[in-house]
């Protein structure tokens, strides 16, 4: 049986781009800003979320801190995926309950690989 993943990003093209990468090893569902996702992360109860790190109405930030305080969703998976590369982003990422941390442009190998390892 698939897993199922919940992209969360505002950019539908980057959206679109992951949800291809992805679509053939799990089931897919797409958010276009934080609150979206939350919400869906509460109904779909998702294997794992991919979160955005600066998105319209809430953050990546706040949307995993919530998830990770929620005790029906903190077992959920994260991976912030963001343009903001510098190591203090990262680290914020890590503190607010990130599984890990992947940088934009990202390869799609890289993406897969990651995935792949954190649901094994």
């Amino acid at each position: 049986m698939k897993k199922t993943i919940l992209i969360v990003e505002d950019d539908v093209h980057i959206a679109q781009a992951q949800k291809l990468i992805l679509e053939n090893d799990f089931n897919i569902h797409l958010a276009a800003d934080g609150e979206e996702g939350l919400s869906k992360a509460k109904d779909i109860q998702p294997d794992l979320v991919i979160l955005d790190l600066m998105m319209p109405k809430m953050g990546g930030l706040e949307v995993c801190k919530l998830i990770r305080t929620d005790d029906s969703i903190s077992a959920m998976k994260i991976v912030m995926v963001t343009a903001k590369n510098q190591d203090q982003d990262e680290l914020r990422g890590m503190e607010h309950g990130a599984d890990d941390y992947i940088m934009k442009p990202f390869e799609a190998d890289e993406l897969k690989h990651v995935i792949k390892q954190i649901l094994q």
